[in-house]
């Protein structure tokens, strides 16, 4: 190799680099700002999922602590969607306990459901393409008790509905303060593009699930589509910290009420 031919290789090697340690940089940022979220890592791995430095990086992991029996952790690629989250009761992250959802390489949601003591209980869903149920199995400490084809129920039951809410059409559904107009403008007003998803060169539409509790808090947030990490959780974020919303009402009882949130990061 001649000499000019060394100089414009290194002189890649040094771009990549540095372009690695600015998205390193972004991505540390974003667990420091005003001090906020101390309980919160990330670990990178080499495509076996061993760790390794972050130029050699192809999967990403972020862990947060929830409280002292709930830790969350979110695999990923390293410039590209969710592979799955995954609920640990221990902060050794061994015992499952909680949300599981796996996804396919779009970063669409694939699987979810529900483990209890390392053991899968209650519902798991499966999903088509379009984020519509197609299959349940229902398990009880472990063991498999039901299946369900739902794509055949919705037929039987003349049902075309995504997500169960448990709404009759004369029922007053759940709604932020103020109606869709001021959803939308808190929306618009608190929404930031990560600098990270910016030097990735990243944008694109995340899709969010969350339900409105009886009280009018947010709860259940897991993403449905995911574009890339600090995208995913500035989506996650703006939902997280949503005021309270005016619960859902059936006959004269407040219910819980199940939701999906599509938010565009758009340059």
């Amino acid at each position: 190799m001649s000499k000019p031919d060394k100089i414009i290789s290194l002189n890649l090697s040094l771009m990549r680099l540095t372009f690695l340690i600015l998205l390193l940089l972004t991505f540390i940022s974003s667990f420091s700002q005003k001090g906020k979220r101390q309980t919160e890592s990330y670990h990178v791995f080499n495509s076996n999922w061993e760790p390794c430095p972050i130029e050699n990086a192809v999967y990403l992991s972020y862990e947060r602590k929830i409280n002292d029996s709930t830790y969350l952790v979110f695999n990923y690629h390293f410039s590209g969607p969710l592979l799955s989250i995954e609920t640990y009761k221990d902060e050794s992250y061994t015992i499952l306990n909680g949300l599981i959802a796996y996804y396919d390489n779009e970063g669409l949601i694939d699987s979810s459901g529900y483990t209890k003591n390392g053991k899968r209980d209650k519902t798991w869903y499966y999903y088509d393409d379009t984020l519509g149920f197609v299959y349940q199995k229902d398990y009880q400490d472990g063991k498999l008790i039901k299946e369900t084809d739902l794509i055949a129920k919705r037929k039987e039951d003349s049902l075309n509905k995504k997500i169960p809410d448990g709404f009759e059409k004369d029922e007053k559904e759940a709604e932020f303060k103020g109606g869709a107009g001021s959803w939308i403008k808190y929306l618009q007003k608190n929404i930031q593009f990560p600098k990270r998803a910016e030097s990735l060169n990243k944008s694109g539409q995340v899709r969010i699930c969350f339900y409105v509790n009886t009280d009018g808090s947010i709860g259940g947030i897991y993403v449905l589509k995911s574009i890339e990490f600090s995208l995913d959780k500035e989506a996650w974020r703006l939902i997280e910290e949503s005021p309270r919303w005016e619960p859902a009402i059936q006959g004269d009882k407040k219910v819980k009420a199940y939701r999906i949130q599509p938010i565009t990061f758009a340059y």
